[in-house]
């Protein structure tokens, strides 16, 4: 086809300027001569003409049916889709083609014996308090296996116990790049948005993690003190809740619920919330608690004088 098409453009130019090589000798010999239309195999020019018209017509619809699809759209990689092993945490990579064989056989995961020694004794360290110690075991982790999602979850943690919120962030991130069904990292990397202000963020956080677990009620918890940061109490109230329908004994919704009512002016709701915290939390944290004592001994004068005193801030659990 492309050997007829090549042949047509000569062939039609030589039609096309046979008028022209006429005029061109019968000037140079002095001769009169009259052109008619130029006639090739008996076609005329206007013949001619449309057979040009053919021509690119043939031309563009070969390029449009002889060239691959993917030379004509652009290229668009397909999302990279993670198989989890071992409780939804690794992702691995084949270190040789599949043995044709009938047999289903797994990857093998590189180094994962090393990596998971690491994490366990960066785990240990960061239950210890010992969080600059954790975060080098779980670089270690990730120099053997980066795709350990785990680690990078437990360095998240521990970034953000040191105060490093954007790294913890970062390493929050790259732990839901890779198991993105984690409800926890979900609430952790919520909580470190929380820390520094980022309330909207945070609340999309939390809204993750309650698809995942809809029963957790520290994520209702958290979720309220979102809503509270962005000045939406009634949404937070709501979400109190809700956390303390899955758990009566959860002291802190229950404070978090008072300064919610109080902000609102529900001054004998948030009396009656303050009370539920101090009796279920009395020794767990005695400083939180006598904090908590004056501040419903002012509410109460206040109502009793018609007047009340403002809350104290509250953070996530």
């Amino acid at each position: 086809m492309f050997a007829a098409i090549a042949a047509l453009p000569p062939i039609v130019l030589l039609a096309v300027e046979g008028g022209a090589a006429a005029r061109a000798w019968a000037a140079l010999t002095g001769t009169k001569i009259t052109l008619t239309a130029p006639v090739l195999l008996g076609l005329t020019s206007d013949t001619i003409a449309w057979a040009w018209a053919i021509f690119f017509g043939v031309l563009a619809l070969v390029f449009a049916t002889d060239t691959e699809p993917g030379a004509r759209a652009e290229s668009r990689p397909e999302p990279f889709l993670d198989r989890p092993v071992a409780d939804a945490e690794l992702i691995i990579y084949p270190t040789s083609e599949p043995a044709d064989d009938g047999v289903d056989h797994l990857p093998i995961v590189p180094n994962m014996p090393e990596a998971q020694a690491w994490y366990s004794k960066g785990n240990e360290l960061y239950g210890g308090g010992r969080y600059e110690e954790a975060n080098s075991c779980f670089d270690k982790a990730l120099k053997f296996n980066p795709r350990l999602a785990s680690a990078w979850a437990g360095k998240g943690l521990a970034n953000n116990a040191l105060g490093r919120y954007q790294d913890a962030v970062h390493c929050y991130d790259e732990s839901l790049r890779l198991d993105p069904r984690d409800p926890a990292v979900w609430h952790d990397k919520g909580n470190t948005l929380c820390a520094i202000g980022r309330f909207e963020g945070a609340l999309n956080c939390f809204n993750e993690a309650l698809i995942l677990d809809s029963h957790d009620a520290r994520a209702w918890n958290n979720k309220g003190v979102s809503l509270a940061g962005l000045g939406r109490h009634d949404e937070a109230i709501a979400c109190y809740n809700k956390a303390l329908a899955l758990d009566p004994s959860y002291a802190v919704a229950w404070r978090a619920k008072a300064m919610a009512e109080e902000h609102l002016g529900h001054i004998p709701q948030a009396v009656e919330a303050y009370k539920q915290f101090i009796n279920l939390a009395s020794e767990k944290d005695p400083k939180l608690v006598e904090n908590a004592q004056r501040h419903v001994h002012v509410l109460e004068a206040g109502l009793q004088a018609g007047t009340a005193a403002g809350p104290a801030g509250s953070g996530p659990a």
